[in-house]
């Protein structure tokens, strides 16, 4: 009993571990990004916080969720609730066609951006990755896609005055600006 004992403290430490090395490079990324927004941190005269605060507070965000994911991750593994990690395990490293599509899918989206433009592929982009990460019910694929693209057209297009690409196909390129005339 003493070694089961011993086993599961070493399982959790080792997952622990595992989990302070994902936050280390989190950690990494976001220090990163935050010392290259001070090559563009200047005053602007339509926006007191400079240009530089956007990047930060998308940063900080990214900070808080990093932590949090950390201190969840931590609680799943301490109480023997960790299902993900076994499956991981049983995997034995293999990597699966769905796991492929996951780093795929976003390749050829950003390749397909400049070409199509982002209002039309943004929808089908979202729809695919969630079918991706096993999502089948057709009421959420599609209202979580919309819901998604229309607070992004609302941030972007309505609050920011953002340009999003537009692409530069035939077909797209009008769709995505009859899309920019009836949004604003």
């Amino acid at each position: 009993m003493r070694a089961v004992a011993g086993w599961m403290r070493h399982w959790h430490w080792r997952a622990i571990q595992d989990l302070l090395a994902e936050l280390g490079l989190w950690l990494a990324l976001i220090g990163f990004g935050y010392a290259l927004t001070f090559r563009f941190d200047g005053t602007l005269q339509v926006y007191r916080f400079g240009a530089a605060a956007w990047p930060r507070a998308v940063l900080t965000a990214l900070l808080v969720v990093a932590i949090l994911q950390f201190a969840l991750g931590v609680r799943a593994r301490l109480s023997g609730r960790d299902r993900i990690q076994r499956r991981l395990e049983q995997a034995r490293g293999r990597p699966s066609a769905r796991l492929l599509g996951m780093f795929a899918l976003p390749i050829v989206y950003l390749l397909l951006l400049p070409g199509a433009g982002f209002y039309l592929t943004t929808p089908l982009f979202l729809s695919g990755y969630m079918l991706l990460l096993g999502e089948r019910r057709l009421r959420h694929l599609v209202g979580t896609s919309l819901l998604v693209y229309a607070l992004t057209l609302l941030i972007f297009a309505k609050l920011l005055f953002v340009a999003l690409p537009t692409g530069n196909w035939p077909g797209f390129y009008d769709f995505s600006n009859w899309l920019l005339v009836h949004i604003r």
